[in-house]
């Protein structure tokens, strides 16, 4: 396990050979949810949802929505029409 002591930021439009200790130029499979924290994200996993049927049309952009206690899915089809999956199983 890596531990850095001082985190420097992300510094996207650096030089790799002149960041300062604890810089990074990119940041992969990290969240900053907290300031002064960074996390390591959850993996990706296949799910269903309780109130949703599958359609045929592509998926072009997806959101988490958590409402109350439980998990949706706020998506966007290439039709243009905007959905709302809930209910994880």
């Amino acid at each position: 396990m890596i531990t850095i002591d001082t985190w420097r930021g992300l510094v996207t439009n650096g030089s790799p050979y002149a960041l300062p200790v604890g810089a990074a130029v990119t940041q992969v499979n990290f969240q900053c949810r907290r300031p002064g924290e960074l996390t390591a994200r959850g993996g990706q996993a296949t799910v269903s949802f309780t109130t949703h049927t599958a359609g045929t049309t592509q998926v072009v952009g997806m959101f988490r929505c958590p409402i109350g206690a439980s998990e949706s899915i706020i998506y966007q089809s290439a039709d243009g029409t905007i959905r709302i999956a809930r209910g994880v199983t």
